[in-house]
C-alpha cells in the first residue's frame, strides 16, 4: 500500500482539484436572513457569492493554462487534452453560477427597493 506522501507528483493536481470542486459547491444563504426578510444582507449575500464564483473560475483558468503550458507533463493515464477540457467545464459551471448569484443579488436589491418605497 502506498503512503499519501509517495503519490506520484503528477497526481497531486488532480486531486487539488478535486478539493476546489468539494469546496467550491454553493451553499445557500444563511437562514436568519431569509427568516429576518433582510433583503439588503441576502443582495450583500449573493454579490460575496458571485465573487467567490468569479476567483473560482480564475483558478480554474489558471489550472488550464498550467496544463496547456509545452512544458507540463501529465501521468501516463491522463492526457493534456482531458485536463484541459475538465478545467473548461468547470470555469462554464462556476461562470454560469456566478452569473447566477448575480441575477439574484440584483433581484433582493430590486425587492429591497420596492419594500423600502413601499414602506414610506
Amino acid at each position: 500500500m502506498r503512503a499519501w506522501w509517495k503519490l506520484p507528483k503528477s497526481l497531486i493536481p488532480v486531486l487539488v482539484m478535486f478539493g476546489l470542486v468539494a469546496c467550491a459547491v454553493t451553499g445557500s444563504p444563511p437562514r436568519d436572513l431569509l427568516a429576518k426578510d433582510d433583503h439588503a444582507a441576502l443582495a450583500a449575500w449573493y454579490t460575496k457569492e458571485a465573487a467567490s464564483l468569479r476567483w473560482k473560475v480564475e483558478e480554474m483558468r489558471l489550472m488550464r493554462e498550467m496544463y496547456e503550458a509545452p512544458s507540463y507533463q501529465p501521468a501516463p493515464k491522463e492526457s493534456k487534452a482531458e485536463l484541459i477540457a475538465h478545467c473548461q467545464r468547470f470555469i462554464e459551471f462556476y461562470s454560469k453560477a456566478a452569473e447566477e448569484a448575480e441575477s439574484m443579488a440584483q433581484a433582493y436589491r430590486g425587492i429591497g427597493e420596492h419594500k423600502h418605497e413601499r414602506d414610506r
